[in-house]
């Protein structure tokens, strides 16, 4: 008989464990494969752990950097148009100053290099018109194509490092090397202590961890009746099914802020950041589904395409500070007098789309376009000085004039270029010619 003492919560117990000389020791051959396959489950656990958190993390900043790409490529749309090279440029700029780049470069449809912020890129693939994104060791390679009114003008290339993520991963893997090393020292103490003295117990402890792995059930917890190996290890393995159960609450917990950071990228993503209203990529989902709900239920639909007289002038003479402000302002006074299910939404520059649904006529949707221009009638004061700015309102209706987002949208457009014509600060609704 082989003796040996263990203290224990401060209890000291005499455990005689029976090993016959020249037959294997069960106790020994348990304790040497449990420790074996504790440590290539940690091992091999760690390996995949890190490499979900790097792949994981590194989409994350990609679709973090496409959003960037996206709202970049939208704001340069009017520059690429105007042929405003030293605007693009302040914008690739701007967004060098958010984002780790190592280079941007703006090309026009032709091919040619309108605008770049470091070394100009080439092209990853010239024929393709939609998103690229590219991880190529370090960096992340973004191609974005730029559609004004869905029109090809160009597209932009962005690179971004990945080096404050590598590092920051590094640090990751360092805390979590130390970290799973002292839960094998830890796991593999609790084993070596274990002796085979009865195995109901151990049998009763597997049923439970299959039950556990089964039913995701954390709060079980297993019977300890006496104070030996297996008991303690019943306490171990409670201790650890609370752990879980606490890493548990807190995973839940860290989801609901990611689906918190999700939303908050989607309000970016969706809306303009200036005026707080739907931007033209939310725009279009909206003219989407309320164009096929009216055609659906044949009900009447206005769009309201608006530009804003004079606003150039505004900021070319009182600066784009006031003309922010503005914009601000005049979306505030159109939205006092909409409903809840009317959409303002912000084009881009000082151009506006209204979304009417539910429209019972023709005279009731003028009557509301001539409240919309009163409101802007109103002086306009900014900074004690009254704008000199009007509105131009094109109108078109679904399903009377088409059943179509796009071709519904050009209609209205059209009508608010005549508009503008027959003397701005007025509206007009499209008539076939």
């Amino acid at each position: 008989m082989s003796q040996y003492s263990q203290t224990t919560d401060g209890l000291t117990l005499n455990i005689s464990t029976p090993f016959i000389k020249g037959r294997p020791s069960l106790v020994k051959r348990l304790t040497r494969l449990n420790l074996f396959v504790l440590f290539v489950s940690m091992v091999s656990s760690f390996v995949l752990i890190a490499l979900v958190l790097w792949l994981t993390a590194r989409d994350r900043q990609g679709e973090s950097a496409e959003l960037a790409a996206l709202q970049t490529a939208n704001n340069v749309a009017a520059m690429l148009l105007f042929q405003d090279e030293s605007e693009a440029n302040s914008e690739l700029k701007l967004l060098a100053s958010r984002r780790d780049l190592t280079a941007a470069t703006l090309y026009d449809a032709n091919g040619r290099v309108f605008s770049s912020y470091g070394e100009p890129m080439k092209l990853v693939d010239s024929g393709n018109r939609e998103v690229v994104r590219l991880y190529q060791q370090l960096d992340i390679l973004l191609q974005v194509p730029i559609y004004e009114k869905e029109e090809y003008i160009g597209v932009l290339l962005v690179s971004e490092k990945l080096q404050k993520l590598r590092n920051w991963f590094l640090q990751g893997l360092l805390l979590m090397s130390a970290i799973m090393a002292l839960l094998y020292v830890f796991s593999a103490r609790i084993l070596i202590k274990i002796q085979q003295k009865s195995l109901t117990p151990l049998v009763q402890l597997t049923e439970l961890a299959e039950q556990i792995t089964t039913d995701r059930n954390f709060s079980l917890r297993a019977k300890v009746s006496e104070l030996d190996e297996i008991g303690r290890l019943s306490q171990r393995f409670n201790e650890l099914l609370k752990r879980v159960e606490i890493w548990q609450t807190e995973m839940n917990h860290e989801l609901e802020n990611a689906q918190q950071t999700s939303e908050q990228l989607t309000q970016l993503a969706l809306y303009d950041n200036l005026t707080g209203l739907p931007n033209r990529l939310y725009f279009r989902q909206l003219l989407s589904q309320m164009v096929s709900y009216s055609r659906q239920h044949n009900q009447l639909m206005a769009l309201l395409f608006i530009d804003l007289d004079n606003f150039k002038f505004v900021n070319d003479h009182y600066g784009h500070e006031a003309g922010d402000q503005l914009l601000i302002l005049v979306s505030r006074r159109l939205n006092e007098v909409l409903r809840n299910e009317d959409k303002l939404c912000r084009l881009g520059g000082d151009e506006f789309a209204l979304l009417l649904p539910g429209q019972q006529s023709i005279d009731s949707t003028k009557q509301l376009t001539n409240r919309l221009l009163e409101q802007i009638r109103k002086p306009l004061i900014i900074n004690e000085i009254v704008m000199p700015v009007g509105m131009s309102i094109g109108v078109a209706f679904c399903p009377l004039h088409s059943n179509e987002p796009n071709v519904l949208l050009n209609l209205a457009d059209e009508a608010m270029y005549v508009a503008k014509r027959a003397g701005k600060n007025d509206f007009f609704i499209w008539q076939k010619k």
